[in-house]
């Protein structure tokens, strides 16, 4: 069994992403973190606690996951890493 620490929380998620990419400035706008915390909001995907797994951007499907929206996390995610 594996746990997994993660939120669904938008303020939350962005300050995990800005934990792990604090020399960057990660903002939750179109431009940057914006479409990422869209699907993080609506429970899609969560972003996983960077102390308990390492410090990296960890994105894990959510409940309201399917795999049509892969591409659209991927896009998100190359906004600002």
């Amino acid at each position: 069994m594996t746990f997994e620490f993660a939120t669904c929380e938008r303020g939350r998620a962005l300050g995990f992403i800005q934990q792990v990419y604090p020399s960057k400035p990660i903002t939750d706008t179109p431009e940057s973190a914006g479409p990422l915390l869209d699907l993080v909001e609506r429970d899609i995907v969560r972003i996983q606690y960077p102390m308990m797994h390492g410090s990296r951007i960890a994105v894990s499907p959510s409940k309201n996951w399917k795999e049509e929206y892969r591409g659209r996390v991927v896009a998100a995610c190359e906004l600002f890493t």
